[in-house]
């Protein structure tokens, strides 16, 4: 648009004029077409998609990925163009994310067709020891939140590309007047959020094992707590049904609301909201799309004495979500069919977590890497 402005052309004075007034013109076209709000366009996803409202439109060759087919798609041309894909695993009847020691947090593509996950988001979350063997060797002894920090997984759903590089990198979005509770907030080192995003940990004590489920940014009692027996792996379901709203089933199902003793948020829509968006073009036109996001540990908090200290460094035991294949397919894009890849960062492999009780020494992997 720079390039539009008026040139000084000397050829005389009516041709100055009419060379002036018709670039003048140009530029008054020009701020007409682009008036603040008027282009809504975001991207989104790892495919980097673009979303306009609630709709969305597919880069091309996006495809459903399958157990048959993920091997063949997934191949090292794929990781190359998609350095920031998830660890991911496609069975029968789910599909598998896993989060480690050092993950820097991933992106996936998610295909929907059944109407009644359009505001509403399921999935199973869980927990195992990376060496196999007793959870008490990679989680913390304790039956409180606070106890949770080096097991602890954030994540975020249905936001932009530009809101998951903020939370990774600095965590909720604060607002000075969202408070619910001003200075209840202060007395725990919190600051006031426009939003939040859900996290879920784990800890064991006297055999059982505890599930979290928490408000990011929030006062310790914002979360749901609930216990089992200690096995070799624990999972619970969690249902997202608004943006106030969660169901968590681990012991039992136990529906919690956000916003109930909430210092932090806003008494109303406290968290992400849970939606998909409608695909417009291609194989999937009337199908939605849900990207989901699990976020690095510098999007959340240590708690020590109910006040945030910091972010925490875990996890070290293996965390992981799973997404039942009768809901969910996932969508990846097929690099054999195109060679322009996203815009995306690269990381360095990084160690395994250190262990609880243990003097195993770490090895070294390669992380998933940053959304884009």
């Amino acid at each position: 648009m720079l390039g539009l402005l008026p040139m000084d052309l000397n050829t005389g004075p009516w041709t100055r004029k009419s060379s002036t007034l018709c670039s003048l013109l140009l530029l008054l076209t020009i701020a007409a077409l682009a008036v603040p709000g008027q282009d809504k366009s975001e991207i989104v996803g790892l495919g980097r998609h673009t979303k306009d409202g609630e709709n969305v439109t597919l880069v091309d060759n996006t495809v459903i990925a399958n157990r048959a087919n993920f091997d063949d798609l997934a191949d090292c041309n794929f990781r190359k163009l998609y350095p920031d894909a998830c660890d991911v695993t496609i069975e029968d009847d789910y599909i598998e994310l896993r989060y480690n020691y050092g993950s820097k947090g991933c992106t996936v593509d998610l295909l929907s067709e059944n109407k009644s996950n359009i505001n509403t988001i399921k999935f199973t979350t869980g927990v195992r020891n990376p060496r196999g063997g007793n959870l008490t060797r990679c989680l913390d002894d304790g039956a409180t939140f606070e106890k949770s920090h080096n097991n602890i997984l954030p994540f975020v759903y249905s936001v932009n590309n530009t809101a998951i590089k903020r939370f990774n990198n600095k965590g909720p979005y604060n607002g000075t007047d969202a408070c619910y509770n001003k200075p209840s907030c202060r007395g725990t080192n919190g600051k006031c959020m426009l939003r939040t995003f859900l996290e879920v940990s784990w800890s064991w004590s006297s055999e059982q094992v505890y599930a979290y489920t928490h408000l990011v940014g929030e006062r310790v009692s914002q979360s749901v707590q609930q216990e089992q027996q200690l096995a070799g792996e624990m999972t619970f379901n969690l249902t997202i049904s608004s943006a106030s709203a969660f169901t968590m089933w681990f012991a039992k199902e136990k529906t919690f609301n956000a916003t109930e003793d909430a210092v932090c948020v806003p008494q109303k829509d406290p968290i992400v909201e849970p939606v998909t968006w409608t695909i417009t073009k291609g194989d999937h036109i009337g199908k939605h799309l849900l990207v989901f996001s699990l976020l690095q540990q510098n999007a959340t908090f240590v708690y020590v004495d109910g006040k945030r200290k910091g972010s925490p460094g875990g996890p070290y035991c293996e965390l992981f979500v799973q997404f039942d294949t009768a809901n969910y397919s996932l969508l990846v894009v097929n690099t054999s069919a195109t060679t322009a890849p996203p815009t995306t960062t690269t990381t360095a492999a990084t160690t395994e977590a250190p262990t609880t009780g243990t003097s195993e020494t770490p090895r070294t992997t390669t992380s998933s890497l940053p959304t884009p």
